[in-house]
């Protein structure tokens, strides 16, 4: 189990020359130990999470669109103000919004307090960059800020024929319209607790799914409606356990402590969390969370990074589970060509 207590990160402060650009950045998945960009057979994680502190009248980054990253917002401390395409909203304390690619946006402190957010992308390994205000680009690898003089296709392949028109490539199938930042906006106190249990109710919980409130299709591509990352709000109450002992064959998990006190088991180990601490499992980690008070609710967030396809192991009981088609079963293990020939 990876384990980080965000109270114990540095602040890492970090400036544009005259400072318009201005936060102070907790790296929590850098201290988990992933790679930022790399990929996850590059040593990355599937989603990368960042605690940003924003002065009064200052913003995190310029105006700017993503060709491929996605990026989730949590504003956990002040009134953020939201640039997203044409628009401009307030979003305050506990609100959440997400940023498909292809949207410009900015995150900006209006106010006369800091301001505090919680960050999480999908942290694509390749990435573009378009910066409206001063029609900039960037390319991620290899890095290069510039602006664009156009050219034909084939400009330095060949000599130019004399009175040939120049020649580009069709274009890519245009992107569907993104919906009203509004919609991909919202306040979790504006959503029930949904109660689950089991029928002897040995695991019970309670959640919000607020990426599916946001407009994300569960377990599905992003081509297909779907989110790269699933962030839920749960809760424990004292003394409940939110699930059987499991692992994924995909999926990575995060929890993020909110309040309360956990109990964490995985794969070698049994640790104790508290208000802010992060835990991570990566795919084969079997892992269980508790509420380990006996007065004291739990809160905190569930990060996962939505595969379309996996499967799941369950050590205490010996049984495995699929996805789709959703089946739990127990293993007769048989031959390769067993029914074959």
């Amino acid at each position: 189990m990876n384990l980080v207590h965000i109270p114990d990160l540095p602040w890492e402060e970090q400036h544009s020359p005259a400072r318009k650009f201005h936060s102070f950045c907790r790296n929590v998945s850098i201290a988990l130990g992933g790679i930022r960009n790399a990929g996850t057979w590059g040593g990355g994680h599937p989603f990368d999470l960042q605690i940003r502190r924003i002065p009064p009248g200052a913003a995190v980054c310029p105006f700017h669109a993503h060709l491929a990253q996605w990026e989730l917002f949590v504003v956990l401390r002040g009134t953020a103000t939201v640039r997203a395409g044409a628009e401009t909203h307030a979003a305050r304390t506990g609100e959440v919004f997400v940023h498909p690619p292809g949207e410009p946006h900015q995150l900006a402190n209006a106010g006369g307090t800091d301001l505090e957010v919680l960050i999480i992308t999908d942290n694509p390994p390749l990435d573009a960059f378009y910066y409206p205000d001063s029609d900039k680009w960037a390319l991620r690898p290899p890095w290069k800020i510039f602006r664009m003089t156009e050219t034909d296709y084939f400009d330095g392949e060949e000599p130019a024929a004399p009175g040939a028109a120049g020649y580009r490539p069709a274009n890519a199938p245009p992107a569907p319209p993104l919906a009203p930042f509004a919609t991909r906006k919202l306040h979790p106190e504006a959503l029930p607790w949904e109660p689950w249990e089991s029928p002897k109710q040995k695991f019970r919980a309670s959640g919000k799914e607020l990426s599916i409130a946001l407009g994300a299709k569960r377990n599905t591509p992003t081509g297909l409606g779907g989110h790269p990352f699933d962030l839920e709000l749960d809760q424990l109450a004292p003394g409940e356990c939110g699930c059987p002992f499991h692992s994924h064959a995909a999926q990575w998990e995060l929890y993020y402590i909110l309040s309360g006190t956990a109990t964490v088991r995985a794969t070698a180990e049994t640790r104790t969390l508290r208000t802010g601490d992060v835990a991570l499992h990566p795919p084969g980690e079997a892992h269980q969370i508790a509420n380990a008070s006996a007065t004291e609710a739990l809160l905190f967030y569930l990060v996962a990074d939505n595969p379309p396809v996996d499967y799941w192991h369950y050590p205490d009981s010996g049984k495995w589970g699929l996805r789709a088609p959703r089946k739990f079963f127990r293993m007769n293990e048989a031959e390769y060509w067993d029914g074959e020939e």
